[in-house]
């Protein structure tokens, strides 16, 4: 779905590809300018030069920017936006429906990812959804929690080259008879 319309959120993480629209104004400037995050971090600013902000929230790089512009053009303050987000590409694997690599928005969460590839498979885990970055597991999403209470405590924001990995259902058992929703659960 397109995410023209949707805030940022200032702890959002700029990188390569996102692309800033910069407005200048104060003492004799009211100059605009837009560009893209280059690969190496880098948004290059007019009368400014080049600023590195890779790896820095939405609103760290607003301040940057703004201390640079401050101390190259006296009397000129400076208003960032973000014009267009960068697409992140993450892989979904084990026991999703659609296991493979997704392209999806800067802003995506473990719970876009999920509905992308399809959800989880019959043969896989609900609770133990695992995100790795950098090799790691950084935490552990309980896909319950999001279908029986509407909770996203638990979903986060996905970065470039994350792995979703879902795991087998190692502990489970099966209720029927006289109960609201009979079926296989996962212990």
């Amino acid at each position: 779905a397109p995410t023209d319309n949707i805030s940022i959120p200032s702890d959002y993480v700029l990188g390569p590809g996102d692309k800033l629209a910069i407005s200048l104004f104060g003492n004799d400037n009211d100059e605009q300018y837009s560009g893209y995050i280059s690969r190496e971090g880098v948004i290059s600013i007019p009368s400014v030069g080049p600023v590195n902000v890779l790896g820095l929230s939405f609103n760290q790089a607003s301040n940057l920017i703004n201390k640079k512009v401050s101390s190259s053009l006296l009397g000129t303050e400076v208003f960032l936006s973000l014009e267009e987000l960068r697409s992140i590409s993450v892989y979904v694997l084990g026991e999703a429906y659609i296991p493979g690599r997704y392209t999806m928005s800067g802003l995506s969460s473990v719970t876009n990812a999920l509905f992308v590839a399809g959800g989880v498979n019959e043969e896989g885990s609900l609770r133990n959804i695992q995100v790795r970055r950098n090799n790691k597991v950084i935490t552990t999403f309980d896909f319950y929690d999001f279908l029986l209470r509407g909770s996203l405590k638990t979903d986060i924001r996905l970065l470039d080259g994350d792995v979703i990995f879902i795991p087998f259902i190692e502990n489970k058992v099966k209720l029927g008879g006289a109960f609201k929703r009979p079926y296989l659960y996962e212990l």
